[in-house]
């Protein structure tokens, strides 16, 4: 893999962001797996794996009036028949700042499946007076491999399985911004979300074992502090699929224990909610929302 970092002409330095104070999401009124694009939508048999709608919705009820508690403001979209993924909306569109007015790019979803979602989200942000940007057909998943470290100003881009790195020259380039890039190979971490998750203050969990030798070294580059996620707890709980919203405060998924211990002894407050329905699909806390500001 090549350098990481690399120097692009004209391209500003980042600055210091304020947290995000709203989040979008849909609802799951037509959450399924009725198609597999990653290894945790199979059970062991190899058969798809069979969700409780009732008990998603309660789920997703619970992680919003958890954020909520937190002070943000959750905006919704219904989800819309035919697009059972579409509830992880952290995949569909990137959003940033340009002269202080919240813009958003709109997502060229990996997956065939998937595509349809996005235009939902289109019409979403014009009705909000949100300006939205198209990049070409290269596939880019959003904050699924675009992800902002608020405190520090950085963004962090996964590449290879569904996000294209011949993308990232044109998105650099829309939010004038360099974006610090790392290749993913392993499919069971197939977004950079579920491998690596900025906490403020200068630190970061992360999934070692999802990262080049090349990727870990551009991390100790840029975090002082580095939390290994255990992989156990990284594949069956997607413990590293949390969102910490505010460099305090991480909600993740009940059950990673070793995880929450070692957040706890950083000086993190733990919400554990129980997203085990939207797991079986190959999503939890981090997917099933987008930061807005």
């Amino acid at each position: 893999m090549g350098s990481n970092k690399e120097q692009i002409a004209g391209i500003n330095t980042p600055t210091t962001m304020n947290w995000p104070k709203k989040a979008l999401m849909v609802t799951p009124d037509f959450f399924n797996v009725e198609y597999a694009i990653n290894p945790h939508m199979m059970n062991e048999k190899g058969e798809l794996n069979t969700i409780d709608q009732k008990e998603a919705h309660r789920q997703w009820s619970a992680l919003k009036k958890t954020f909520e508690n937190l002070g943000l403001e959750i905006l919704t979209i219904n989800g819309e028949e035919g697009l059972p993924d579409m509830v992880f909306c952290a995949n569909q569109c990137f959003p940033f700042l340009k002269e202080g007015q919240l813009n958003i790019v709109l997502s060229e979803m990996h997956s065939e499946q998937r595509k349809p979602e996005v235009p939902y989200f289109k019409t979403w942000a014009e009705n909000e007076n949100i300006p939205t940007h198209k990049l070409g057909d290269r596939p880019l998943e959003g904050m699924g491999d675009v992800i902002w470290d608020y405190s520090s100003g950085k963004i962090f881009g996964g590449y290879g399985l569904r996000t294209s790195i011949d993308t990232y020259p044109k998105l650099e380039t829309l939010i004038d911004q360099e974006i610090i890039k790392f290749e993913l190979l392993d499919e069971k971490f197939y977004h950079l979300d579920t491998c690596f998750s900025p906490l403020g203050n200068q630190t970061v969990a992360i999934v070692k074992e999802a990262f080049t030798d090349e990727g870990l070294k551009t991390i100790s580059q840029h975090f002082k502090t580095v939390l290994e996620i255990p992989l156990e707890e990284a594949i069956n709980q997607l413990a590293c699929n949390l969102c910490c919203p505010n460099g305090k405060d991480v909600v993740i998924q009940q059950g990673a224990n070793r995880t929450n211990k070692l957040l706890r002894e950083h000086g993190y407050t733990i919400h554990e909610v129980n997203t085990s329905e939207f797991i079986k699909s190959g999503g939890s806390v981090f997917c099933m929302k987008m930061l807005l500001h």
